[in-house]
């Protein structure tokens, strides 16, 4: 037999908003390992507590390398958005011209 689902809201108490942080923290970085171990996938996660602490998962790789990644090919795919923007506005441009 299943659990209920769980209601996606605030939980006012502020013992168990933490206590519900941290166990959720922890499995959180646990999935990440199994995902990164299983699938042979290179993984980051940064989570920032309410307080502001930092915790932090990377595979072996290290986490400034899959950041700098991450930043490679979100920069690509957003010149790749731009360039298709740019081409559709010609586009637009060249028929208007032509009519």
């Amino acid at each position: 037999m299943g659990r209920g689902k769980v209601q996606l809201k605030r939980i006012e108490n502020k013992i168990n908003r933490q206590v519900t942080f941290s166990k959720r923290r922890n499995g959180l970085l646990k999935k990440a390992h199994e995902i990164s171990v299983l699938c042979d996938a290179e993984v980051a996660v940064i989570v920032f507590s309410p307080k502001g602490k930092l915790y932090e998962y990377a595979t072996d790789s290290s986490m400034d390398k899959i950041l700098e990644r991450y930043e490679r090919y979100s920069y690509a795919e957003k010149a790749l958005i731009s360039a298709e923007s740019e081409s559709e506005d010609t586009l637009l441009y060249s028929l208007t011209f032509l009519m």
